[in-house]
């Protein structure tokens, strides 16, 4: 799981707070592959879309890039709502690195950008009672064990897109939960946001939580802000939550849900170096405004069995009039202006209420395997796994799943050892399943896996051990070399390694972390031994080049460590947080300035 560079401090906060922060903590996104093989040469392309369309609105869902909504106009003044990306441009901020900022994301299970952000969801058509259309998508996660499912319509009668979310625990035990909208909104000089609150937890990235006042500390102008931060804003109780987005005309976006989805929150880049270089990075210039289940993002919230959690949410056009001036008075005008939109949805709400638990009327496409695989797996040892009644899980869809629908005995797979396993499973279930068949090196690899993701390095060891007595892989080699390197057995660890790589040349994530691995070794030279024997393509990608500077400084070699750096490198997939490239230009020339190219800094 890729972490923070910090650990959210619990001091000072309430008690339920702090609980859930401490609570539901997740340290692998084990069992979902990473997302990594994406560049920045960008090319004409289309993009799958769902469209909901009336003469009041227009909404575009991206379907095979976890039904973001892409794009939302108000058609009274041909005004984009959210921010709509001219590009798709994925970058390293979400839990299995490519994530695109831009309209609206649906985030579920654990703190992040959720496993599925650009992966297809299932979708289909649904009628409501009246005729009118509703957009159903759905999916299972993997993580957390969690159906859900999302149904999207727009009023007939006033300028509204509704949406209906509905999250299940198909399970018999508790699980933690998570849930942040993610709505993007196209920052200028001008924009400021609002909510009812009057306090408002804050973050600069370095893990605290400090409660700001935000009558007297007003930081609702997104541009303004000298740094990227959050603001947790504190919603009173009992209130119809909600945030809006307003330009100086008082007109944008406003955004009110029922109770459940009670926090509400404020994102910026910052107007620094750092944070106008994501900006340009990833698209253009925005900021966010969320809706959570909690009231920070830290938090996870502890999810009952068979449990079933849902919530309406409203994307409104608001017209405010002059919404300057002072906090306090300014937000009572919005307040009062998003809810007389709110009031003008007529049909919505109770059209996405009645169509809840329809079967879908009609497929628009299939999602992953992986709901229908778990409910079969659950079935087959007499485990509860009850789902929604108006979704369905296709067990055929996704060749990435062959092995173990051939396991639960529906088809048949082959088990090369020179082919990557092309998907993994986790759970309790799954590896009783692996011990009762057939042993085979794949079976003791994936129980390896397993047992690793889970912190259990003595049965690790003992998996990949097994495995590669059966047959030898470059994928139980650097699973046991990377156990033994966690295990202070760096020489062997090495060797393991080393053994991976030569057995999958071409595999370049192989590469990287055996030069990784020696660099944290203490072995600079062998690490830029390592690189000039890569093939040139490899060689010259980014995470490559960077490892090369990091290793001619580790052998003191500032000239070759700068000549790299100075030809310019560009890292496609650099984390949002990580400073690597800033570090090593300092370390490099420690008398001149980062370049913005290389200007990533977060505070």
């Amino acid at each position: 799981m890729p972490q923070a560079p910090y650990e959210a401090s619990t001091e000072g906060l309430p008690a339920e707070i702090a609980s859930n922060i401490a609570y539901g903590r997740v340290d692998s996104i084990h069992p979902y592959l990473l997302q990594d093989q994406y560049g920045r040469e960008r090319s004409m392309s289309p993009m799958r879309l769902a469209v909901l369309e009336n003469e009041h609105m227009r909404a575009e869902f991206a379907l095979d890039l976890g039904g973001r909504l892409v794009r939302l106009l108000d058609k009274a003044d041909g005004r984009d709502l959210v921010y709509r990306n001219d590009v798709f441009q994925p970058a390293n901020l979400a839990l299995r690195n490519a994530w695109f900022s831009g309209g609206v994301e649906w985030n579920i299970g654990m703190r992040g950008h959720w496993p599925l952000t650009c992966d297809p969801l299932y979708a289909a058509e649904v009628t409501g009672p009246d005729g009118e259309p509703v957009l159903r998508m759905w999916e299972y996660e993997r993580v957390r064990g969690l159906i859900v499912q999302l149904d999207a319509t727009l009023d007939a009668h006033a300028p509204a897109l509704h949406v209906q979310v509905r999250v299940r625990n198909p399970h018999p035990v508790e699980t933690g939960m998570y849930w942040w909208t993610n709505i993007a909104v196209a920052q200028t000089a001008e924009s400021r946001v609002f909510t009812s609150a009057t306090q408002a937890y804050r973050t600069d990235y370095d893990g605290r939580l400090s409660l700001v006042d935000l009558v007297s500390d007003d930081v609702s102008y997104p541009a303004s802000a000298p740094v990227a931060a959050d603001w947790f804003h504190v919603l009173p109780a009992g209130e119809l939550p909600w945030i809006a987005a307003l330009e100086a005309d008082g007109s944008g976006l406003g955004h009110v849900s029922t109770a459940r989805l009670k926090g509400r929150k404020l994102f910026v880049w910052g107007d620094n170096a750092g944070g106008r270089h994501w900006q340009d990075w990833l698209g253009g210039d925005y900021f966010e405004i969320q809706g959570g289940l909690a009231t920070t993002q830290y938090e996870h919230l502890r999810m009952p069995g068979g449990a079933t959690w849902e919530w309406q949410e409203s994307f409104l056009p608001v017209h405010a009039g002059d919404p300057s001036g002072a906090w306090a008075a300014a937000s009572d005008r919005v307040a009062s202006a998003v809810r007389a939109a709110a009031s003008r949805a007529s049909d919505g709400p109770a059209r996405l209420e009645a169509v809840a638990d329809l079967a879908p009327r009609r497929v628009l496409q299939a999602g992953s395997p992986w709901g229908a695989l778990e409910a079969a797996l659950s079935a087959r040892y007499g485990v509860a796994f009850e789902g929604l009644p108006g979704v369905r899980f296709d067990a055929d869809a996704g060749a990435d799943a062959a092995y173990w629908r051939s396991l639960l005995g529906s088809a048949e797979a082959a088990d090369d050892p020179s082919v990557p396993p092309s998907s993994y499973v986790a759970g309790e279930l799954w590896d009783r399943l692996l011990a009762e068949v057939p042993a085979s090196w794949l079976t003791h690899y994936h129980r390896a896996v397993m047992a690793h993701a889970r912190g259990e390095l003595r049965a690790a060891v003992a998996g990949y051990e097994a495995s590669l007595r059966l047959r030898r892989s470059a994928w139980a080699l650097r699973g046991l070399g990377l156990v033994r390197l966690a295990s202070g057995e760096t020489d062997a660890g090495l060797a393991d390694l080393v053994d991976a790589r030569m057995l999958a040349p071409e595999i370049a994530p192989l590469a990287l972390e055996l030069g990784e691995a020696l660099l944290a070794a203490g072995r600079a030279e062998d690490a830029r031994d390592l690189l000039s024997a890569l093939p040139a393509p490899m060689r010259e990608l980014g995470r490559f080049r960077v490892l090369a500077v990091r290793a001619a400084l580790a052998s003191a070699d500032l000239a070759e460590a700068g000549g790299l750096l100075e030809e310019g490198i560009e890292v496609p997939d650099i984390r949002e947080g990580e400073l690597s490239m800033s570090e090593l230009w300092r370390q490099a020339f420690p008398d001149r300035p980062v370049p913005q190219r290389y200007d990533f800094s977060m505070s």
